[in-house]
């Protein structure tokens, strides 16, 4: 599965990039922007006048589009929630973000590039641009919230921060919306991190949320309170930016119906949090 993923990433980057008519693009026929391709998802009987909100979602290590289109939960999001869903394609199957990794691409600009072309093609909310992401998709969601921000409006990772060495200082972003959800059973990225057999370390996720913290200027004291199966810590005193951090008993797992909580909390943000 992981080479029939990276010969469709190479496959896909290697084509020319002809115009298109809008419409959805399915793993078999992507999407294509200057630097890579993405798949899309629309859901049923919309009738594209409607703005609606707009999720793009990196895939996790050796997974890809055509792995997250086949879920059941995530089909059910985009129709449940009425999304717009843009899967991007990670080069090799991963994504470039760590600090003295190598950067074949701009994994921060092509992030940018697929929001802005799905922008181009449908009627998006503006306020309701998400980046999410889960495990290495998490961690590009986490980068993307700290060092480049741009033109996504919320951020909702599961299961990934940022990179070791975190910074202890402000986000050069500025403050963002990040709603984070992670397994205290995770053992593929623990909360406290681990280093990989390359040697590269994954971030202590309370680095990152400290991280975010900094840059949202929020009060050291917060709320916990219990949602479902989930315990939820959120930094409601904040002067930019807003933050919650939720975890649940399982493991390293994703689920569609964190997204949909995370957009139900996005939504109930006050404009300026956003």
């Amino acid at each position: 599965m992981r080479a029939a993923a990276i010969a469709f990433s190479l496959a896909v980057l290697a084509a020319p990039s002809p115009a298109r008519a809008a419409g959805p693009c399915p793993p078999a026929d992507p999407c294509r922007v200057a630097s890579g391709a993405y798949a899309l998802a629309l859901p049923r009987g919309w009738d594209g006048r409607t703005a609606l909100p707009l999720i793009v979602f990196f895939h996790g290590f050796g997974d890809s589009p055509a792995g997250v289109l086949a879920r059941t939960d995530m089909m059910r999001l985009v129709e449940e929630q009425r999304v717009i869903l843009a899967v991007p394609q990670g080069l090799e199957a991963r994504w470039h973000v760590r600090p003295g990794g190598p950067r074949p691409r701009d994994d921060l600009a092509f992030a940018a590039s697929v929001a802005e072309d799905v922008m181009a093609r449908h009627r998006v909310d503006p306020a309701m641009v998400v980046a999410s992401g889960f495990s290495a998709g998490a961690f590009l969601t986490w980068t993307l919230a700290c060092e480049r921000p741009g033109r996504f409006t919320g951020f909702l990772p599961v299961a990934g921060g940022l990179w070791h060495p975190v910074r202890e200082g402000p986000c050069p972003g500025g403050p963002v919306a990040i709603r984070h959800v992670h397994g205290r059973d995770d053992h593929t990225v623990p909360l406290a991190g681990r280093t990989l057999s390359g040697g590269a370390r994954q971030g202590d996720i309370r680095a990152s949320l400290a991280a975010a913290l900094v840059t949202n200027h929020c009060a050291p004291v917060p709320e916990v309170g219990e949602l479902g199966a989930e315990t939820c810590t959120t930094w409601r005193a904040c002067r930019g930016g807003a933050l919650t951090f939720c975890t649940h008993a399982g493991g390293h797992d994703m689920d569609a119906r964190w997204i949909a909580e995370g957009l139900a909390w996005l939504r109930a943000l006050p404009r300026a949090a956003r």
